[in-house]
């Protein structure tokens, strides 16, 4: 049996948030890139992605970088973006 990746863990963990850790993840996985709704729904299967973007984006962790169409990226300032990347790093 093969070592799940963190992050597919934290979505068997807690199954209930499982549409936001995809979408989390896949902006911790590409840091510097920016993704509109339509990609983030694309590329982690999630549907309706946009109320969760908001949230993220209200807490901090995401930033909007363009208005048409919305774009977001992962907020590399932000202490809990911070620490969640260093420990991606050392699982």
């Amino acid at each position: 049996m093969e070592p799940a990746e963190p992050l597919e863990v934290l979505e068997e963990v807690f199954p209930e948030s499982r549409r936001s850790i995809r979408v989390l993840s896949l902006f911790l996985s590409n840091p510097h890139e920016s993704f509109t709704r339509y990609m983030v729904e694309k590329l982690t299967a999630v549907n309706k992605a946009g109320e969760i973007l908001e949230r993220l984006t209200s807490l901090g962790i995401l930033r909007l970088v363009d208005e048409n169409p919305r774009a977001y990226r992962l907020n590399t300032d932000n202490v809990l973006v911070k620490k969640l990347l260093r420990l991606l790093e050392q699982l």
